[in-house]
């Protein structure tokens, strides 16, 4: 089981290069001495949120939106800052193609999420324009499963990636490009990019994430059936839990406990293997409820329960 331990982006971190501006081309900014209808959206540069106007007014230089809860209710972020929010549904979305230029400072690995496109690329430099240290490139597509699939059916697209041993540089400069055909939609989800953190020492001789670790899908869509058997469904966002058993020798289990409770009230990404073909345990959320059992001289275990996060 690992960890990702997020840094916070801020808005200083991303580089000139980054493609989505602020306000982008679908966003307006709020300016005063304005006549604002219910439903109006307006952008703050200073909080980079969104605000949906509930009250027809005409705006005074103060209160301004983030102050204005009577007026103004907070909506989201902005579409440049989208990706750094603790939600993969609030996706930036583009056409044709998708840029960011982050300056995190030290970080050692990526965690992307809720991708749309046909490529991906990710090049980390040692400084801003400098050499590259580290280089990825590929299609946000899965192989497969035979010759039917290749052939007869849509291709099952990847709507997550992670990237580990990134060369650690103190002015690191980490250049995200999502492509797509002419015309075509691009989007990032979420962009996770901090410090790798196993829970299990590689000192140690043995241990690791058991079989049995389970994904477990939850909508929040409203969904409602009558007492004539009618069903009304009203469509939301849905997220994915993570279940799974972690066994390591008994002396490795203080530090493990200390790393989860370091992440205990905050969204991190954990994934359960980095071995290809367990995508699925790879989920972006909170450590709900992961007791240590310090079961035996030389054995402890971990059940970690994670709440994926929309």
């Amino acid at each position: 089981m690992n960890i990702i331990d997020n840094i916070t982006i801020t808005d200083t971190m991303v580089g000139a290069a980054t493609t989505i501006a602020e306000p982008s081309a679908g966003e307006t900014a709020w300016v005063s001495g304005v006549a604002y209808a219910v439903g109006d959206v307006r952008i703050r540069a200073t909080t980079h949120r969104k605000y949906k106007c509930a009250a027809v007014h005409t705006s005074a230089a103060t209160p301004t939106p983030e102050n204005d809860g009577t007026r103004w209710v907070d909506i989201g972020p902005t579409d440049r800052m989208a990706p750094f929010d603790i939600y993969t549904s609030t996706q930036v979305l583009a056409t044709g193609s998708l840029t960011y230029v982050l300056k995190p400072g030290y970080f050692n690995s990526l965690a992307l999420y809720g991708l749309t496109g046909g490529q991906y690329s990710v090049t980390v430099r040692d400084a801003p324009g400098g050499a590259v240290i580290y280089a990825r490139s590929g299609f946000l597509v899965d192989d497969p499963l035979g010759w039917y699939e290749y052939l007869f059916t849509t291709a099952r697209p990847v709507g997550k990636l992670v990237f580990t041993g990134i060369p650690i540089r103190p002015a690191a400069e980490l250049t995200l490009a999502i492509t797509a055909a002419a015309g075509q939609p691009v989007g990032i989800g979420m962009i996770v990019v901090g410090d790798y953190i196993p829970l299990i020492s590689d000192e140690a001789q043995w241990g690791g994430t058991q079989y049995g670790a389970s994904a477990e899908p939850v909508t929040y869509s409203y969904i409602k059936t009558s007492d004539d058997g009618t069903t009304s469904i009203v469509k939301r966002h849905s997220a994915t839990n993570l279940r799974a058993s972690v066994v390591m020798p008994r002396e490795h289990a203080d530090a493990a406990l200390k790393t989860l409770q370091r992440v205990l009230d905050r969204p991190v990404a954990f994934f359960a293997t980095p071995a290809k073909g367990y995508e699925g345990l790879n989920v972006f959320g909170i450590a709900s409820s992961s007791p240590v059992g310090y079961d035996s001289f030389g054995h402890a275990s971990i059940n970690i329960n994670v709440k994926g996060l929309i």
